[in-house]
């Protein structure tokens, strides 16, 4: 299932792009699409969100609104709660407030991994502020937690690609600040080319070698395979140049 993108309104005498909350749904037996009729109350109009299936219900995270309504009128907000549709009465759940909330965003990444939803980065206009801290909601306690993994993470980013193998999360590019005045484009960003991996259920090779990086260790007693190993993981893996972005 998926939400739409923003869509053109019409409205009598009026036409303008404005945000949508509509859902759809696609029949992969014949490619048809058909508009859903939800119950219940709807999440906000919005963009850039995040809509992740686990199970059966779809959870939508974040995005861009407008304060007055479904249209742009320069008057942002960044919800950070969290919206539940059950796929199987085609309903909007109501959900209890929770005590830890992530900072609203837009542009994030998410994704489930065992039962759980993960989101990472993105960005808040608002706040003028680009995220690359990674939160977990659990959808039976319906509570956040902050995660801190191990090693050294991606800097603060949004528009990455984030794609789940096994127990490993695969993450790619992205748009950030350029950290350099003349290297970004007319709104200061640029794309990056790099690649990281978040790995639910290291090894403890992958642990040790965690530690040796870490706390500096000395490498020259060990095999060269190892040595090449580390040499991998503290290597910059960007396939290209940061290049200055497209858009904003």
């Amino acid at each position: 299932m998926t939400l739409r993108e923003p869509a053109t309104c019409s409205m009598p005498s009026m036409s303008a792009d404005c945000f949508s909350n509509d859902i759809h749904k696609l029949d992969t037996t014949n490619m048809m699409w058909t508009l859903i009729s939800a119950k219940g109350t709807p999440a906000r109009w919005r963009d850039f969100h995040s809509a992740t299936i686990i199970g059966t219900k779809m959870y939508v995270f974040g995005g861009r609104a407008d304060r007055f309504g479904p249209f742009h009128s320069n008057n942002e907000i960044y919800c950070n709660r969290i919206k539940v549709f059950d796929t199987e009465t085609n309903s909007w759940l109501d959900s209890p407030p929770t005590p830890v909330l992530p900072e609203g965003r837009r542009s994030h990444s998410a994704f489930s991994y065992n039962g759980e939803l993960y989101v990472f980065g993105g960005y808040n206009a608002r706040l003028n502020r680009h995220f690359h801290d990674l939160w977990k909601f659990n959808p039976v306690s319906l509570s956040w937690r902050k995660i801190e993994p191990k090693g050294k993470g991606p800097c603060p980013r949004r528009r990455q690609c984030c794609c789940r193998v096994g127990d490993k999360i695969i993450l790619f590019g992205g748009t950030s600040p350029s950290p350099e005045e003349g290297m970004g484009d007319e709104f200061d960003l640029m794309d990056h080319s790099d690649l990281y991996i978040l790995d639910f259920s290291p090894s403890l090779k992958t642990l040790c070698k965690l530690a040796v990086i870490q706390y500096s260790l000395d490498q020259s007693c060990l095999p060269h395979d190892i040595r090449w190993e580390l040499s991998a993981m503290t290597t910059n893996s960007t396939i290209s140049r940061p290049i200055v972005s497209s858009q904003g």
